[in-house]
Parts: C-alpha cells; structure tokens; sequence
C-alpha cells in the first residue's frame, strides 16, 4: 500500500498500484455516488489529461490544430505502449509450455482462508465488517502494524526478500517546480515530506475493504510517536500535535487492488494495503507560520475540502475526489488535485518491456477512483485509492507481473497538485518504500 504496484509500469498501475492507489463504493450490495462505471477504460488511468502528465509541460494548446495532433501523439503513444506489451507477452507465453488457460491465468488466485486461519483472522469472512478481536476493551485491531515488518537498516533488503516496508525520507521523487511550469515543464527532485511513515498492512476480507479507520479501527488511532529524528526536535523537545493544528495528526492511505482484470475485476474483493503517516514536527511549526510553504499551503486547502464524514452514506459525493475537479478545465492544469506516484528503484532486477521504464516515477492523478473521509475533529484523513477504476490495460498488466512485483523495491509518494509559480514546487505529503511484496500471498 501500501502501495504495490509493478515496478516498472508502476506509473501506469498506480500511476496506474499498490500503498500500499470509484473508491467511493458503497457497502455490499448497494452502490455509491463514486462507483466505478461500466466502461473497460477505466477513469484515472490513460484518460487523456492523465497520461498528458505523464510528459508534463510543452503545451502548444495556443496553436492552430494543437488539439488535434495532441490527440493523435496521445493515440500513437498508447497504441505503441499496447503494442509493446502484447509483444512482450507473445515472447513470453512462447518461451513457457501453456500450464494454464487463459481463463486460469486471471482467475482469483486467492484460496479461502481454511477454517484455523478463519478463526484467527481479524476480518469478518461473513460480512464487509471486521470481526472483534477480544471483546470491546480492544483498542486497535490484531492485524494493525503486523503483516507486513518494518525494515530499519539503512541499506534495503537483498532483491526478492521480503515482505517489508521502510520510512522514506521525502527525496527522490521528481515533482513540479516554477518557474512558469505550464511553459517549461520543469521538475525537480522532492525535498521532505510533510508526514512519515507508522505501519504498513496487508489485509483482505470477503468484500473490498474501505473505511479502514471509522470501521475497522473503529476510530482508534495509534499515539504520537516520541523517537523524532534530531532534524525535527531542533535541539529540544519535539512540537506535538495539538487540536488547534490546521492539519490532520494521521493521514490514512489505502490501495486497494483487484485480483481479477476486465468487468468481473470491478467487484473482486481483491486485497488492501493500508498505510498510516503521522504529522511531523516540521510540518506543525511550518503550516503555524505567518507564510508556510507553497504545499502545505496547498494540502491545508485540500484538507479544507468536500469529504464524507465517518459513518456517513457511502453515496455522499463529498466522498469522491472527482467532486473536486473543474470540468472546464484540463486535469494537468488544476491545482489542488490529488495525486500518487510510484517508482521502482530497481528495475534492473525485473523483467518488463522496455516501454514501461518510461512511466517508472510518473505521477498519475486520482479522481474518480479515490474517496476521502475525514474526521470532524480534525484529528485524521482517510485517502483511498481503488485500482479497479483504473482502465483495463493498467488492470491486465497488474495482474501479468504480480509475479515480479517480490523481487521489486517501490518507493511511493502522495502529494497534491501545483500548477502556478505560486503552488512551486510541489511537495509530497507522505511517502514510503515497499519492498519484496506479493499482492497473492502476503495480505
């Protein structure tokens, strides 16, 4: 989740998968305001304006007939990316005896948790709810900081050990910078981040799993953590977080990931990898400043918008990020979208086409396919994103290199969009590294 995605068309899985990316989708069997529709194309992956930002910058909308060849450089790039794919695919299938049929290979390769394993689990295999640990007194669920081990060395983890997760620093991601971004298109490497890593869990249940914190963390969170690096203690104690922050103290992420690809992915239950980051000192003092920077800035507004409130009806369209979208204008060019990128910093370790290492570090905005809930106290954020609105390519691949995703390390950054010198430069919200992690076996 945590985000788990490929590696190398992590952009085009999260972009276009995993922290651990419509979410809005209401409980079983009902349906919701931000349920993802019927088209096989998804919504927040390829549309025009998401894959426009896979090359951001070098606009010549003000040209005769730009619109138009945009669109055909647009069709080409993707017809080139299928056409590579299926490519790569045929080579494979070639070099392998056909060991299953087609209808086996995105078959749930999920089996039933057996009965031991049922009375163990913390999740409720008879309804969408989780199921009480040990009576009411429990504080957080069994399952929460468990599944997945955090590794602490500095070095990462040997190539396809694993599963774990690490804190991120904040650096290494390529964001937006000025000046005039929409002319020159520039990018810089991230410089921190506004929140660090708690947990990371993966975690499955009959049906998808959403409202992770008011349903089943049943709104307990866990407490501020007290071993603050020095940086963020300038020398003396560490600025806690108060109800007086303009700012959530917990910011909540879930991916949830499909198992199956085409329409019948739409309502796998599929597995969520959920991760928890906690405010940092840094951002306390910054957000409390006369003149904070230009991204906290722009997240206090993104915090400051439309959301579902927990408990609330699954169908409220506060719920759904797309409520925040200016149809009139181009997505790229709208500040105060929210967006996730996913970037694999081994790629020499796993085999993709060639095409994808293009979109490795990608951003990919999240509309239609994300929800956010928030609580009315302002203590936390639950930000969610749901792979299966993503369109069908994005879907497949994810489900043909599932089996490379063990050998990969994927670090994974979440921000808000800037668009004017005066958003520059974007600054993440909360990133982390995910290491040997296997969407069938690990939640």
């Amino acid at each position: 989740w945590c985000d788990f995605c490929e590696p190398c068309c992590c952009r085009t899985l999260v972009s276009s998968a995993h922290f651990a990316m419509g979410a809005c989708l209401g409980k079983e069997p009902g349906k919701s305001f931000c349920d993802l529709g019927g088209s096989l194309f998804g919504e927040d992956v390829f549309y025009r304006d998401a894959f426009v930002d896979c090359e951001e910058g070098g606009r010549s909308d003000d040209y005769l007939f730009a619109r138009a060849r945009e669109q055909a450089r647009l069709k080409y790039r993707k017809g080139s990316l299928v056409a590579e794919y299926a490519s790569f695919q045929m080579k494979k299938q070639a070099s392998l005896q056909p060991l299953k049929s087609a209808c086996q290979v995105f078959a749930n390769p999920r089996e039933p948790l057996k009965s031991s394993e049922a009375a163990s689990s913390s999740f409720d295999k008879q309804s969408s709810k989780p199921a009480l640990d040990s009576g009411e007194c429990q504080v957080l669920p069994s399952w929460f900081g468990r599944t997945i081990d955090e590794w602490k060395d500095m070095e990462f983890p040997k190539v396809g050990s694993g599963p774990y997760w690490s804190k991120g620093n904040g650096e290494g991601l390529r964001v937006r910078c000025g000046p005039d971004y929409k002319k020159n298109g520039c990018k810089t490497e991230s410089k921190g981040a506004m929140y660090h890593a708690l947990t990371c869990d993966a975690v499955r249940s009959k049906f998808k799993i959403q409202n992770v914190i008011a349903d089943y963390m049943k709104g307990h969170l866990p407490d501020q953590p007290q071993d603050c690096a020095e940086s963020e203690r300038g020398g003396g104690s560490a600025l806690p977080w108060t109800r007086d922050c303009p700012l959530p103290r917990v910011i909540c992420v879930n991916m949830m990931l499909p198992y199956t690809t085409g329409t019948f992915g739409r309502t796998d239950a599929g597995c969520s990898f959920v991760g928890l980051f906690h405010i940092t000192p840094e951002t306390i003092k910054g957000i409390k400043s006369s003149s904070p920077p230009a991204c906290l800035r722009l997240f206090r507004e993104f915090w400051e918008g439309p959301a579902g409130l927990p408990g609330g009806d699954n169908q409220d369209p506060n719920r759904c990020l797309h409520k925040r979208v200016n149809p009139k204008v181009r997505k790229d060019l709208q500040a105060g979208l929210f967006k996730a990128i996913a970037h694999c910093v081994n790629p020499e370790d796993v085999s993709v086409p060639n095409k994808f290492r293009e979109y490795n570090g990608k951003p990919c905005l999240i509309t239609k396919c994300g929800y956010v809930v928030k609580d009315p106290a302002g203590e936390w954020m639950e930000i969610c994103i749901d792979v299966r609105g993503f369109n069908i390519m994005a879907r497949t691949m994810l489900s043909s290199f599932r089996k490379v995703l063990p050998r990969t390390k994927i670090h994974y950054g979440f921000l808000v969009q800037g668009v004017e010198d005066d958003d520059m430069p974007e600054g993440l919200i909360c990133d982390m590294y995910v290491h040997g992690i296997d969407m069938i076996d690990h939640p």
